[in-house]
C-alpha cells in the first residue's frame, strides 16, 4: 500500500485534511474580527500621538494625557475630535489586512507543519499495520510459523504484531491437536474396519457353508451357528464401545456427580459382569470400606467393569480382587488379578484404541475398554497406575484427587 493508496482509500487522512481546512477558516473568521480591534487599537494609538504632537510633545515620546487633551482642544477647530473612530483615519483597511494575513499565514503554517507531522505518523502506523496484514495473510498459508515483531515498545502497532504472534502460536496448537485428531481417528477407523471385517468374513464364509452343503451334521451345523453368533455379538460389543469411546473423545458426556457410596458401586460392577466371571471361572471379591465421594455410578461402573473384563480376556487368572482406600486427600481404588502378568514393554501401550495383549484367551475382545476406562477415570478428576510382574499378576489403581 504505498502513500497515495494510504490517503484515497483511507478515512482517517481524508478527516486530517478535512479537520485541517475546517480548523484553518474558524481561525480565519476569529482573526479577521480579533484584526479589527488590533487595527482599532493601533490607529488610536496614531490619533493619540498626533493629538499630543500638536499640542508641543515630541513626536518620539509616549503620549501623555494632558498632552492629548490639550491637542484635542486645538484640534476641536477642525472638527477632530480626542473620541472619533479609529476606522475613518487614512489606511486603516491596509493595516486591518496586513495583520490578517500575518497572523493568518502564521497560524496556517503552524497547522500545515502539524497535519504534516501527523500524516507522516499516521502512515506509519499504516505501514506496520500492512506489515501485520501481510503477516498475518502469511500465517493462513503456514500455520505455526513464527511471525517478526514489528513496531516499537509500547506501541499500537507493537501490541498488534505481539497479539499476531500469540494468535499465530495458538493456532499452531490448535492445527497440532487437530492433526493428531485426525491421525487418530484414521487409526481407529482402520483398526475398527479391520476388526469388523474379520467377523463379517467369518459370517459369510460360515453362512454360505450353511446354505451350500446340505448334509451337514448337525454337531457341525450348530459350530458354524455358534461362530456366527459369537461373531455378531462381538461386531455389537465393538460398535457399543466404540460409540462410547466417540462420545467420550468428543467431550459429549454429561456425568451426574453427586455423593455416593464407592463400595456400591463396585459391587454393581462386579454383578454386572458376573456372568462372564461365572463362564471363565473367575472368583470376584469387593472389599471396600464405606466411602462416598462425588462420582457418576453408571460411569465409574463401566470403567471398574472394563477392567475386570480386561483381567477375564487376557490375565488367564482365577482370581480378581476390587478394593477401596480413602486417602487424607484422595480416593484410591484398585482392580487386581492372579494372573500372568503383563510384560513391562507393553504397559505404556495399554490404553490405546486396540492395544490388547496377542495372547490373550478370548481373542475377539474389542480392545478398547482401557482406553475407555482411562477418559472416565479422568473426567472424575483422577488417573489410572497400572503395577504388574510377570507371572504374579496385575494391578489397576484408579486415584481421585477429591
Amino acid at each position: 500500500m504505498d502513500r497515495t493508496d494510504k490517503l484515497i482509500n483511507n478515512r482517517e487522512p481524508r478527516r486530517m485534511l478535512l479537520m485541517f481546512a475546517v480548523i484553518l477558516l474558524l481561525f480565519a473568521g476569529a482573526w479577521y474580527l480579533l484584526s479589527g480591534v488590533i487595527a482599532d487599537a493601533a490607529m488610536q494609538e496614531r490619533i493619540n500621538g498626533a493629538l499630543a504632537f500638536s499640542a508641543g510633545q515630541r513626536f518620539t515620546d509616549v503620549p501623555d494625557e494632558d498632552c492629548i487633551a490639550h491637542g484635542a482642544e486645538l484640534a476641536q477647530g477642525f472638527g477632530v475630535t480626542a473620541d472619533m473612530s479609529p476606522r475613518l483615519m487614512g489606511g486603516y483597511g491596509e493595516l486591518r489586512m496586513k495583520v490578517f494575513f500575518f497572523g493568518l499565514g502564521a497560524f496556517a503554517a503552524a497547522d500545515l507543519l502539524w497535519l504534516i507531522f501527523g500524516l507522516s505518523q499516521l502512515f506509519r502506523v499504516y505501514s506496520g499495520i500492512e506489515r501485520v496484514r501481510v503477516q498475518c495473510l502469511d500465517l493462513s498459508e503456514r500455520l505455526g510459523s513464527t511471525p517478526a515483531v514489528i513496531g516499537d515498545d509500547m506501541s499500537c502497532v507493537r501490541r498488534l504484531s505481539d497479539s499476531v504472534a500469540v494468535t499465530s502460536r495458538r493456532l499452531g496448537h490448535i492445527n497440532s491437536q487437530l492433526t493428531d485428531a485426525k491421525n487418530g481417528l484414521a487409526d481407529f477407523l482402520a483398526d475398527l474396519s479391520h476388526q469388523l471385517k474379520t467377523s463379517l468374513a467369518v459370517i459369510r464364509l460360515n453362512s454360505d457353508i450353511l446354505a451350500e452343503v446340505d448334509d451337514l451334521p448337525p454337531e457341525r451345523r450348530r459350530q458354524l451357528t455358534d461362530e456366527m453368533t459369537g461373531n455378531v455379538d462381538g461386531m455389537e460389543e465393538l460398535v457399543l464401545a466404540a460409540l462410547k469411546l466417540a462420545k467420550l473423545d468428543a467431550g459429549a458426556v454429561e456425568y451426574e456427580m453427586k455423593p455416593q457410596s464407592l463400595a456400591e458401586t463396585c459391587s454393581e460392577a462386579v454383578k454386572r459382569i458376573a456372568p462372564l466371571l461365572r463362564e471363565s471361572g473367575i472368583a470376584a471379591e469387593v472389599s471396600c470400606p464405606d466411602i462416598e465421594f462425588a462420582h457418576d455410578r453408571a460411569w465409574l461402573c463401566e470403567a471398574v467393569e472394563n477392567i475386570i473384563k480386561n483381567a477375564v480376556d487376557h490375565s488367564e487368572c482365577s482370581q480378581i480382587r476390587v478394593e477401596a482406600e480413602a486417602l487424607p486427600s484422595a480416593v484410591r481404588l484398585s482392580v487386581s488379578d492372579n494372573g500372568r502378568g503383563i510384560p513391562q514393554e507393553q504397559i505404556p501401550r495399554l490404553f490405546e484404541r486396540f492395544g490388547r495383549a496377542t495372547k490373550g484367551r478370548n481373542m475377539t475382545s474389542v480392545g478398547i475398554g482401557l482406553s475407555i476406562a482411562r477418559k472416565i477415570a479422568v473426567a472424575h478428576g483422577g488417573d489410572i497406575t497400572v503395577y504388574s510382574e510377570e507371572g504374579r499378576g496385575t494391578k489397576f489403581v484408579m486415584t481421585f484427587i477429591l
